[in-house]
């Protein structure tokens, strides 16, 4: 299956993350400088020999694999089209992390060091080394899953994401993410205060998403009777004893809707709740052809259009991947990927402007710092600096028929925002 895991990595991972932090400080360069060059130098510039840019990916091959395939077919198109003349991106290679911080960081440092990386493009990690990236000026693009795409301070932002920040740690305001959910239960049960229990992982991670979850959930509407970071990191072995909660949890009885934040395991649960009679709505982020049976009658907010529909933007990806990639199906790695792609190449046109001399990563950077990001009815707008600090609330709901991702709510943007206490 190509899944995504929406929550951040582990409290494992993040604990090990803070032991490094001693170890990232002294990853820079002895002198403090570093090799990208600045904006109008005449100096070498890190993955710039002045007619090919050097870049590369970086996730969970397991479960985001398609990532790789849609960086590349944006990235084929522009070079195919020359839309920077006399420029070309050569994609070297999508690594594998495994959501481990200490393996980001080899290879982040493998990458920038050996292989000589201009950027990473169509970043999917749940674990980013962002702090050595910012030591090295190395611009990354992609799904901003983690909390390194995230600063109140946006100057000092190396990680730019197609839909904005979606893990602040401390977040003052949160987006409208369940607009169209509540729209939707509305719609279903003819209540304009429908119940709603949602849960996710024990850890870390998943106890900030319960925390802000529950906030957003309220913010639009929801009567929020469930909200418990619940479930241990994987394998379980039994989950009734999590699905009995959840059908009790409304006094005694079932909510109108159950969100769940988990990855892989969404689906086991959900089967699990229809066996024992659940009639309400299933949400979930696990947006797959793989799953498209098993979740049928499940609703999925994303972050895009249904790129399944026939517009001139959604019919471009699909042409794109089918070039590099004629079986790859339309997943959430693929989208990531090719969005991330796509932004990464709108800041790099920016810094362009004043000629290829001009192209740095600072120069990308400080373009993506400032620019709205945006495939016309596919994806965005994405405002930077704003979308430093908060993620946008551009979605759609779709729904598995069982054999199809049917668009239940069309994709808008939602501007209104909770604040938060």
């Amino acid at each position: 299956m190509r899944l995504t895991n929406w929550n951040r990595a582990s409290r494992a991972a993040m604990i090990a993350a803070v032991a490094l932090g001693t170890v990232l400080s002294g990853c820079g360069n002895p002198d403090g400088q570093t090799s990208s060059g600045s904006p109008g130098s005449s100096g070498p510039v890190r993955g710039f020999d002045g007619k090919t840019i050097t870049v590369a990916g970086m996730g969970v091959k397991s479960q985001m694999p398609s990532a790789e395939w849609g960086a590349k077919a944006r990235i084929e198109r522009f070079n195919k089209d020359n839309e920077l003349d006399g420029i070309t991106i050569d994609y070297r290679a999508f690594v594998d992390d495994q959501a481990n911080p200490a393996t980001s960081l080899a290879e982040a440092r493998r990458l920038v060091t050996s292989e000589n990386i201009f950027a990473i493009v169509g970043n999917v990690s749940m674990t980013s080394p962002g702090r050595y990236y910012a030591q090295q000026e190395v611009p990354y693009f992609g799904f901003g899953i983690d909390p390194t795409y995230c600063s109140d301070k946006p100057e000092q932002l190396w990680g730019f994401g197609f839909s904005g920040c979606l893990t602040p740690a401390d977040p003052k305001e949160l987006p409208d993410a369940f607009g169209l959910l509540y729209r939707y239960a509305v719609d279903k049960t003819g209540s304009t205060k429908p119940t709603i229990a949602m849960f996710s992982s024990d850890t870390e991670s998943g106890r900030i998403t319960a925390k802000y979850g529950e906030a957003e959930l309220r913010g639009t509407g929801f009567d929020v009777v469930f909200s418990k970071a619940m479930v241990p990191p994987p394998p379980v072995s039994d989950f009734t004893p999590y699905v009995q909660q959840l059908l009790n949890s409304n006094n005694g009885q079932a909510p109108d809707v159950i969100q769940c934040y988990l990855s892989a395991d969404c689906v086991q649960i959900y089967a699990l709740l229809k066996a024992n009679g659940f009639k309400g709505i299933y949400a979930h982020s696990l947006w797959s052809d793989a799953v498209l049976k098993p979740m049928e009658g499940s609703v999925v907010p994303v972050a895009w259009a249904n790129p399944n529909e026939s517009t001139p933007a959604a019919d471009q990806m699909r042409a794109d991947l089918k070039t590099v990639k004629p079986d790859q199906l339309i997943d959430i790695g693929a989208v990531a990927g090719y969005f991330g792609a796509s932004m990464f190449i709108d800041a790099l046109k920016i810094a362009a402007n004043g000629g290829a001399r001009n192209i740095t990563p600072r120069a990308v950077r400080d373009a993506a710092s400032t620019m709205t990001f945006e495939i016309k009815d596919l994806v965005g707008p994405t405002r930077y600096p704003d979308a430093s600090s908060v993620a946008t609330g551009c979605r759609a709901l779709l729904q598995a028929t069982g054999t199809e991702w049917k668009t239940v709510q069309p994709f808008q943007c939602l501007e209104q925002r909770f604040p938060v206490s």
